[in-house]
């Protein structure tokens, strides 16, 4: 393989290990640096390969598809556009296509007798434990494929499996020595913790209205909403007993008692006036809803409230910047009442005087000044300081030998203290908390950690490789074949 890869470099600089393409990126196509054309079912050309409407049709589909499982089938057209499925879909074909024209020519090909046994090996084509035509032409056909196109695609795919397997990376020892290195090296190290809380600061009511006039656009009052709203409360006094026993059977499903079983009508009584009460209830809120609406019925109480209310459910306060006036909004259930209530005016936020913000500014004013106080003293105090030594030498992922910080702020200080090309400095862990440290030592955890991890390490390493490589083949392949758009996204 190597006396192939040198025979053929002229078509092919490689500077590193080329591997197989790992990565759809949306950023892949620079849509300005192609040429634009017109054919009627064609998208785009890339060398001698076309890639046609259907094919991105059945891409996008699959990626669709992919992704709807992955939100939980909550995936609409409209997420999947701001997410650019559209353009995944059609970079991963010109992608297939550079790597498609690169095996041809190679001299890579697929013949028929490997697409036949390709097709014969798959279960989804079996009768009886083995391949049947008839199971094979009607598994086609309800999926609206013919014979010709499917073999067709399935001779593309082997096609590129080949070049995949042909340009796949190899890892050699001293990559997996590098990579173990770089995850398992231990420290030993001397910390000091230092926070906002030792600082002690002073200042005046002169400084605090300075601060204020330099930041006086953060200080406003919040938003105001004048709503009007009519109530309309559960009633079970008039239910009779066919009505409740006809709900009860319609909903018994949801009746059970701690072990799982249907709960007889008697036992559940209670709860089917409460639920059929509230159904009945939602059915008159939507009628007044309606009426009121179309004014013809008066609301009932009036209050002026924020975002931040507690009485009213986050869904209909979320609604409230973007409404419109005198927005009339469908019954929601408060406190087991539904409310229908009418948005009769904005306040918009106003700027706040000093007094009314002095609360507000005397505390962002400590923050802001703390933080800054709290970087110039581990700047000070970053290579004389007497701190904790740890016990051994520890690793990036030796987090509970951190102890005094939380295990995020643990995990946090090691990552980054594991990328520091200065023996002794300070990590900001937040903007109220930094960690002083000093290297005292360094060794390389060769041993029990590694053995451990060692699918990590070799796994993390191919990996690296695959991504560095894929930029590099991709990036070389466009020089090599032109590409050209004739239907943009």
């Amino acid at each position: 393989m190597i006396s192939w890869m040198q025979k053929h470099k002229k078509y092919l600089v490689i500077t590193i290990w080329i591997s197989t393409i790992a990565f759809v990126g949306a950023g892949f196509v620079g849509w300005g640096a192609y040429k634009y054309g017109n054919k009627a079912d064609v998208m785009a050309e890339v060398g001698s390969t076309k890639i046609t409407i259907r094919d991105f049709q059945n891409r996008y589909t699959q990626l669709y598809n992919s992704y709807n499982q992955l939100f939980g089938n909550q995936l609409d057209q409209q997420k999947a556009k701001e997410m650019g499925l559209d353009k995944m879909a059609f970079n991963a074909l010109i992608q297939e296509a550079l790597l498609e024209n690169y095996a041809k020519e190679m001299g890579l090909m697929v013949s028929d007798e490997e697409v036949a046994k390709k097709i014969e090996s798959m279960q989804v084509f079996w009768k009886d434990g083995r391949f049947d035509k008839e199971v094979y032409i009607n598994v086609l056909k309800q999926n609206h494929l013919r014979p010709k196109d499917f073999e067709e695609s399935l001779k593309k795919d082997l096609l590129l499996q080949k070049i995949k397997a042909a340009l796949a990376p190899t890892q050699y020892p001293i990559e997996f020595d590098t990579i173990a290195s770089a995850l398992f090296i231990g420290d030993k190290i001397e910390y000091k913790i230092f926070t906002s809380d030792d600082i002690n600061i002073s200042y005046s009511l002169k400084d605090l209205k300075k601060y204020f006039n330099e930041h006086r656009d953060n200080y406003k009052t919040e938003a105001k909403y004048k709503i009007s709203y009519i109530e309309v409360s559960p009633k079970d006094t008039n239910l009779s007993e066919k009505e409740l026993q006809e709900f009860y059977q319609k909903h018994r499903i949801r009746y059970k008692d701690n072990d799982g079983k249907i709960l007889p009508f008697e036992k559940a009584i209670d709860q089917v006036k409460k639920d059929l009460s509230l159904k009945l209830a939602k059915k008159e809120a939507l009628k007044k809803y309606i009426a009121f609406k179309k004014g013809k019925i008066q609301a009932q109480k009036s209050a002026t409230i924020t975002q931040n209310d507690t009485t009213l459910p986050k869904s209909l306060l979320d609604q409230l910047p973007s409404a419109s006036a005198k927005k009339v909004f469908k019954p929601i259930l408060v406190n087991g009442k539904y409310l229908v209530a009418r948005l009769d005016e904005k306040i918009l936020p106003q700027l706040m005087k000093f007094e009314e913000a002095k609360g507000l500014v005397e505390k962002d004013y400590n923050r802001e000044t703390k933080a800054k106080k709290l970087i110039e003293i581990a700047k000070s105090k970053a290579k004389n300081f007497k701190g904790i030594v740890t016990p051994g030498y520890i690793c990036r992922d030796d987090i509970d030998k951190i102890s005094e910080l939380p295990s995020p702020e643990a995990a946090k200080f090691l990552k980054e203290l594991f990328v520091q090309k200065d023996p002794n400095g300070y990590i900001p862990i937040t903007d109220q908390k930094v960690v002083l440290y000093k290297i005292l030592d360094q060794k390389l955890q060769m041993s029990q950690k590694i053995d451990k991890n060692r699918k990590l390490i070799s796994d993390n390493t191919l990996k690296l490789k695959e991504t560095l490589e894929n930029q590099n083949i991709l990036n070389r392949l466009q020089t090599l074949y032109e590409i050209k758009i004739y239907k943009g996204l």
